[in-house]
């Protein structure tokens, strides 16, 4: 399945996906707020093609979408807005997880 194929749902599982190994602990409510996002069966397909790509590959992979899923800046704030969300789940908005934030803020 070529990546330019994804739904929006598999995108944003992706992304979630992605921004959730920041900080090197997917924790359970992480798992679990990109679970109640896109749903198990979605979640269970990103996550393996997650796994077989290397960091930069999965951020060329978000980048790729940008025309397609957040062309605009309230579509850019939506995603932002997952993110944020991804990142209060566990009710430890860490260093790492801010940084990234901002990282993927401007890069978007």
């Amino acid at each position: 399945m070529s990546t330019l194929e994804w739904s929006y749902d598999e995108f944003i599982a992706f992304m979630l996906i992605y921004v959730a190994h920041v900080d090197m602990d997917f924790s359970d409510e992480e798992k679990t707020v990109i679970r109640n996002n896109v749903g198990t069966d979605i979640y269970d397909k990103m996550l393996t093609i997650f796994n077989e790509k290397s960091d930069y590959q999965a951020l060329e992979i978000i980048l790729s979408y940008k025309p397609l899923y957040y062309p605009t800046p309230e579509q850019k704030d939506e995603l932002l807005d997952k993110i944020k969300l991804l990142f209060n789940a566990d009710h430890d908005f860490n260093t790492m997880e801010k940084e990234l934030y901002h990282f993927m803020s401007r890069l978007m």
